[in-house]
């Protein structure tokens, strides 16, 4: 079973709750961490990912949040 997050759906719209605000995500790489940076950015936050020595999955992430605009 590999569940995906609703973030991920692309009919998914944000309602810009977190506009003009920072998000400094703790394991954002992947998991819940990625999922967290990537609604977070649906919503409107600039998005600040820490990680540990996982680059390829920290770029994916940064693909994804970077995807939101």
């Amino acid at each position: 079973m590999r569940p995906q997050p609703k973030s991920g759906a692309s009919d998914y719209v944000g309602s810009g709750k977190l506009r003009d605000r920072v998000a400094l995500v703790t394991g954002g790489d992947s998991g819940i961490g990625r999922a967290v940076a990537v609604l977070y950015a649906k919503e409107g936050a600039d998005i600040g990912v820490v990680y540990f020595n996982e680059h390829k999955d920290a770029r994916e992430t940064k693909r994804l949040v970077e995807a939101q605009g």
